[in-house]
């Protein structure tokens, strides 16, 4: 079945950038949870540096940190520093780095203020959690196309963030992605994207079950356990799609569910064609030619979350342990209608 988005009202685009679920109504007090937010400044104390000696002693004073980022040995800090001193010392660089100190980016205190809203819910619902460090970085985009994970790399006990990667279309350079992938490059979306990749420690599944449904909800749960610990957030910042397009896919919805079953797709096993889905990819043309990407994990955010919503005795832990995505699926008897009907 092929069709086409129109263009909707901006009504209709502000009423489904809010959330996705209405989970903030159930949102607990966390206010009272302590918990520490520790952000290392190394972009502050890189661009400090005047020389190749104070590069290195930098260097030393946080050694797992550039040999993690920057993917170098510490045997090889030194070739590091030959070739970091000349980017921090060029103007150019130290414009786009002044930029992202202003308010509008990196020069306030939204940073912290995310993290510590989603690290007390995680140790709300998780007693057990222990804050990451963070450490932000500011490279110019150094190395891009041969390290990997360069502007954001998590794990339990850390968080790495190239701010350079993330100052949007309106940085003074940009890096070299695509324009969709650019919606997911601002500051507002490091909380988000961080949450959700710490999820993964969260989101149990059947390994045995490599169907395209099984993928669809592991996402869905990823989206709904981010918008859990970030209740506020929008839920563009999680997808990565931009008002128009979210309001679209709620619009046709029914479209896109019918694509679904009549192509026989959940239960579909074969790579290529669930990475047409539930990849990364600017559309979905095989939906429609205005039809988003990675529509599948869309759906998977829809399944789970009236899984979720509807079933007021389960847990945000017991959603995460929940690893029959088939009973997911049918308990939520998503049909692919809008909430109300």
């Amino acid at each position: 079945m092929k069709y086409t988005f129109l263009l909707l009202f901006t009504c209709l685009v502000c009423a489904c950038t809010q959330t996705q679920d209405n989970q903030t109504s159930s949102d607990p007090d966390v206010n009272n949870v302590k918990v520490t937010v520790n952000i290392q400044r190394l972009d502050k104390e890189l661009f400090a540096c005047k020389s190749k000696a104070e590069l290195l002693t930098l260097f030393t004073k946080q050694p797992t940190f550039f040999s993690n980022y920057f993917q170098v040995p510490a045997a090889g800090f030194d070739k590091l520093a030959d070739q970091l001193l000349p980017l921090i010392q060029n103007q150019g660089l130290r414009d786009f780095y002044n930029q992202s100190q202003e308010a509008g980016f990196f020069g306030n205190q939204n940073l912290e203020k995310d993290f510590r809203t989603a690290f007390q819910h995680l140790k709300y619902y998780y007693p057990d959690f222990k804050e990451p460090k963070i450490y932000t970085i500011f490279s110019g985009f150094y190395g891009q196309g041969t390290l990997p994970n360069r502007e954001l790399i998590v794990s339990d006990t850390a968080i790495y963030i190239g701010l350079d990667y993330f100052m949007g279309k309106k940085g003074k350079f940009i890096p070299d992605i695509y324009d969709y992938q650019l919606r997911k490059a601002t500051p507002e979306a490091i909380a988000p994207l961080s949450i959700l990749l710490l999820s993964e420690k969260y989101n149990l599944t059947n390994p045995k079950d490599k169907t395209l449904l099984s993928d669809m909800v592991w996402y869905g749960k990823s989206y709904v356990f981010a918008h859990t610990m970030l209740p506020e957030k929008a839920d563009t910042l999680f997808i990565g799609y931009s008002g128009e397009q979210l309001a679209g896919s709620y619009e046709f919805q029914k479209n896109i569910w019918a694509h679904f079953i009549d192509s026989q797709l959940l239960y579909n096993t074969q790579d290529p064609i669930k990475a047409k889905y539930v990849g990364e990819r600017p559309l979905t043309p095989e939906i429609g030619k205005d039809c988003p990407g990675s529509i599948g994990r869309w759906l998977g955010w829809r399944i789970v979350g009236k899984y979720f919503d509807e079933n007021e005795k389960l847990t945000i832990q017991d959603l995460m342990k929940q690893t029959d995505a088939q009973k997911i699926f049918e308990t939520s008897k998503y049909k692919g209608l809008p909430d109300e009907e």
